[in-house]
């Protein structure tokens, strides 16, 4: 399905074959921006992203022209997409166009109300580390499956357990930045044993995907 989206926007983008004017963040916190001309078959993005932890948190907005690579929705079309480990929280709302300066709009933060669904998670980094996670997590907003899976840091395994949002199940390189490397998830249905659970191997990390 992603493929055929991809080669669908790839090809609507080859018939246009004009450099779109987007809409760049002209400061830090995006208070304001300015107009500039992308490389050609670019399009125009707006995002906004929430990251919590335990002590903090932040709130960001990134506008930019974007390969075809980071939009994998239908042009126009709000996205969000989250990821909780129970300590750790980031959710996104992403907008891609294809029209001069489509991304002016800035957009709202996402939901982060309880939405009735648990999942079991870790309680703290260190219980992540020591692989003894117990805790039980209210998930929030969009995050509608449970995952389970390991990173490593330093070379040093982390347990990973938590709510996401299933639209990730099928995305690969999504999560890895919150997760850590080598991340290897499953997702299921929440509270559930899975509902046909997908084996994610995250190729490329978050951050690397907003660019």
């Amino acid at each position: 399905m992603r493929l055929l989206l991809t080669v669908c926007l790839t090809c609507t983008l080859l018939i246009t074959a004009e450099s779109l004017l987007c809409h760049m963040c002209a400061n830090a916190n995006c208070s304001s921006s300015t107009s500039v001309t992308c490389p050609l078959f670019s399009v125009c993005k707006t995002i906004t992203s929430l990251r919590q932890t335990m002590s903090s948190t932040s709130v960001t907005v990134n506008k930019n022209c974007s390969s075809l690579r980071s939009c994998f929705t239908l042009f126009n079309a709000r996205t969000e997409w989250a990821v909780n480990t129970g300590f750790a929280r980031e959710a996104h709302a992403q907008i891609c166009c294809i029209t001069d300066n489509c991304n002016f709009r800035t957009l709202a933060i996402t939901n982060s109300s309880a939405n009735g669904k648990q999942c079991p998670a870790c309680a703290s980094p260190a219980e992540s580390v020591s692989g003894t996670c117990n805790s039980t997590l209210s998930c929030e907003g969009v995050e509608d499956s449970c995952f389970n899976g390991t990173s490593t840091l330093n070379s040093t395994q982390l347990q990973h357990l938590g709510c996401m949002s299933r639209n990730l199940c099928g995305l690969l390189s999504l999560a890895g930045g919150l997760l850590g490397e080598n991340a290897r998830i499953t997702c299921g249905a929440p509270g559930g044993s899975g509902m046909g659970a997908v084996l994610l191997t995250f190729a490329v990390t978050a951050h690397q995907v907003l660019l």
